[in-house]
């Protein structure tokens, strides 16, 4: 090369390097030669725009390396703008999926081993499950301008199960009806049934349930089922205490057991158990225990009814009462009775409470004799303060009592066309009370309904 080729002025060349992706730019600038033209923001700029870059362009970034004149450097001219891609949808379960049958601890730490927590009881309404939509996102911008796509999020993968429904504009998961939540086929569900496929035992724990039971096996000793509807038992049910607010069935029968219902109780023989039903109570025989319905007490197929207290409000029906062995057997009919046995009760109360009232007055008459003496001492005067209080207490039970005998005075004058049906035979040792009529039988009496005519309990044929 000769001396005068290398005095050829050279002016700054600028050269663009653009990533593959066109995500960035980058500007470099050779120093002039010779006297020649240094760099410029107008050639940096004309350079950009001969290789399309368009956007994102770092004015900032650019202006600075002219400014100081920062050659055969890369410098950044030019930044993407990257999508924003979408937030895929969310559930969140408020409820854990795997049901594992434990004993139950309580908030005091106490463990129940009887409670197992096999039933999961949810109310219509609840909810079950948050649920989050998916966001669409922005897209992005490359130094181009052309626009980059954007990853739209994902909806969130869930099942609307067999009584659960979606609300509040699809964000919710709850429970349409009242039953036992578990989850199944990738869903969770409320059954309104549940049944229990062998016996109530330390297997299964207790059974509390608000909806319909059905236990194929018995119900064994010191375990309780209950329901806000209707239990069926398919077995025997022994020294265990069945509650529901429905029917209650037993195929089988119940022994030395406790039995609620709000509606009827139906069993197939009930030994020295007690029982309560709102409406009827059915059994083929009834021995010993204590029997309460508020409509009828229906002994059917053999009709026995012996040992024992059976009340009933509004009609009895049996074919033998009694025992040939004289046993103790009382039958209580019509609202009356109840109500005449309930009398005998406050008048009895009231008896005991008078006299607690006036050991109490004097308890306080001789505590005030002290106090006049200046001898009430801190133990005396808590003594007398105590005194004062249970006094007032007793009072007033005696006034609400007194209150309530007015009440049952006048209801007792009212009758009721009342009576106890005897299909075969009535036998001497039953007791019959019809309202505010009392009858001891004394013989044996066949084919008879036992009814109230002139105040008086009388046996006329059927």
């Amino acid at each position: 090369m000769s001396n005068f080729e290398n005095k050829i002025p050279k002016s700054s060349v600028v050269e663009i390097s653009i990533d593959p992706n066109r995500t960035a730019a980058f500007v470099s600038f050779t120093h002039p030669e010779n006297g020649g033209m240094g760099i410029t923001l107008d050639k940096v700029y004309q350079a950009l725009e001969e290789n399309f870059v368009t956007f994102g362009i770092l004015d900032d970034n650019i202006k600075m390396a002219v400014e100081q004149q920062r050659y055969n450097e890369n410098i950044c001219a030019a930044r993407w703008e990257p999508p924003q891609d979408g937030i895929d949808g969310t559930i969140q379960y408020y409820f854990a999926k795997d049901k594992h049958v434990a004993p139950v601890e309580d908030e005091h730490g106490v463990v129940n081993f009887k409670d197992l927590g096999l039933i999961n009881n949810i109310t219509a309404g609840t909810p079950i499950a948050e649920i989050t939509f998916p966001t669409e996102g922005e897209p992005g911008m490359d130094i181009t301008g052309m626009p980059v796509a954007q990853k739209v999020g994902s909806p969130a993968n869930y099942t609307v199960g067999a009584g659960t429904e979606l609300i509040n504009d699809d964000t919710q998961i709850v429970a349409s009806i009242n039953g036992n939540l578990v989850f199944k086929n990738g869903a969770f569900v409320v059954e309104e049934k549940i049944v229990i496929n062998g016996d109530v035992d330390v297997s299964s724990g207790n059974i509390d349930f608000i909806g319909d039971i059905t236990i194929k096996g018995g119900v064994f000793e010191g375990f309780r089922v209950a329901s806000k509807r209707s239990i069926t038992i398919m077995g025997l049910v022994t020294g265990a205490e069945i509650i529901a607010d429905g029917d209650i069935s037993v195929k089988v029968g119940v022994i030395n057991s406790k039995i609620e219902s709000k509606a009827n109780v139906k069993v197939g023989f009930c030994e020295n158990s007690d029982i309560t039903a709102k409406g009827n109570v059915e059994s083929q025989s009834f021995v010993g225990g204590e029997i309460f319905a508020s409509d009828r007490i229906i002994a059917s197929g053999k009709g026995v009814m012996v040992g024992g207290k059976f009340t009933a409000l509004n009609g009895v029906e049996a074919s033998v009462i009694g025992s040939e062995n004289y046993t103790k057997t009382i039958v209580t009919l019509g609202n009356n009775a109840v109500l005449s046995e309930e009398r005998e009760r406050l008048e009895k109360e009231d008896a005991q409470m008078n006299e607690q009232t006036d050991q109490l007055g004097k308890i306080l008459v001789t505590l005030a004799d002290y106090a006049k003496k200046g001898k009430l001492s801190p133990e005396r005067e808590q003594m007398q303060t105590e005194a004062r209080r249970n006094r007032l207490r007793l009072l007033n039970q005696l006034r609400t009592n007194k209150r309530r005998i007015e009440e049952i005075d006048e209801a007792l004058k009212l009758m009721q066309n009342l009576y106890v049906s005897v299909k075969r035979i009535i036998y001497p040792g039953v007791t019959l009370r019809i309202n505010s009529s009392i009858l001891k039988v004394n013989s044996m009496e066949n084919r008879v309904r036992a009814t109230v005519q002139g105040g008086d309990i009388v046996f006329v044929p059927l």
